[in-house]
Order: C-alpha cells, then sequence, then structure tokens
C-alpha cells in the first residue's frame, strides 16, 4: 500500500501502485494520473493532471518537481481573448520506468520522457527525452546516454531504488567526492 503525506484530502487517482511515496506538501490535481508502483514523488510537488500524466514504475522525483498536462490558447483563428481564452489544450505527459527526476524541474505539456532518462535538477522540459538519455538544462538538452547493458541488467535484477529500500534489501553509502 502507498505512504500517503498529504493534508487533509487526498487526491484522486487513476491508479497508484504498490510502494509508492508521496511526501508531504505535495499538490496532485485531477484523476487522470497513473502512477506504477515504486514511485517516490519529492516534497513540494506539483502535478497538474488534467490532461492526463503517466509515471512509471521505479521513477523517482525530487523535491519541487513541476509537471503540467495542460496549457490555454494564446493564438489562433477562434481566439475571443487577451492574454488567451477559455480554451484549455490537454496534452498528456508520460514518464517511463526507472526515471530519475531532480530537484526543482518543470516539465511542460505533452512532454515523453523515455524509460532509465535522468533530468538534472533545475531542467525545464520542453521536449521528448529518449530513453536512457541525461538532459538538463533550460531548455533541456541531451547531455549524454545512459549505458544500456549497465541498465538493462539492473532492470532484469529487479533493482529498483525504492523496492529495494522498503524491503530493507540495501544500505546508504555516502562518498565524498573531491
Amino acid at each position: 500500500m502507498a505512504r500517503r503525506l498529504w493534508g487533509k484530502a487526498p487526491p484522486k487517482f487513476g491508479r497508484i501502485g504498490q510502494g509508492c511515496h508521496i511526501e508531504e506538501g505535495s499538490f496532485v490535481r485531477a484523476e487522470e494520473i497513473f502512477i506504477g508502483d515504486y514511485v517516490h514523488i519529492g516534497p513540494g510537488a506539483r502535478i497538474a493532471a488534467t490532461g492526463g500524466v503517466t509515471i512509471g514504475t521505479g521513477t523517482i522525483m525530487g523535491p519541487r518537481v513541476t509537471i503540467h498536462s495542460s496549457n490555454h490558447r494564446y493564438d489562433g483563428d477562434g481566439l475571443s481573448s487577451l492574454p488567451y481564452d477559455g480554451v484549455t489544450i490537454l496534452r498528456r505527459v508520460s514518464i517511463g520506468e526507472h526515471v530519475w527526476i531532480g530537484d526543482n524541474v518543470m516539465i511542460c505539456p505533452g512532454v515523453q520522457i523515455g524509460e532509465g532518462a535522468v533530468i538534472a535538477m533545475g531542467s525545464v522540459v520542453t521536449k521528448d527525452v529518449p530513453p536512457l538519455g541525461i538532459v538538463g538544462g533550460n531548455p533541456a538538452a541531451l547531455i549524454k546516454m545512459r549505458d544500456r547493458t549497465r541498465y538493462e541488467k539492473l532492470k532484469q535484477a529487479g533493482a529498483s531504488y525504492l523496492r529495494r529500500k522498503n524491503n530493507r534489501c540495501m544500505g546508504v553509502r555516502i562518498i565524498r567526492e573531491k
């Protein structure tokens, strides 16, 4: 069962998997959110899932991640007011399995983040991220790719971080780099 740490009224989900952690101070809006197993959503996350958000199994999000899946119409023949009109454009956000999203990342409507991707802290993700891609910046750009062989080996072994942590199968080490 998910560990739910929000305030007075819990959000409604399309689906929330087992072993999930949603930290205190996070805000999830809309029933169009589907969360896989062993997902961690850090404190202060803001997820506006009106257009739909899918978060794959084993994904870890740091604090203050913002995800939007809708936007206003500001241009076009049907525009009826300024700076935008009453039309809401829905664009699903999809986050693959075993994705690591750093602190203070913003994900824009319609973005697809591939399996095993890493999103550097402070990034603004405006375009799709390939599987195993490591991106960073504003707007986020591809920095490099993860090692596919190593990734597949860990995935086949079921080495999901939160699952192992929940089952007390691993300790935490701290390494100070120079």
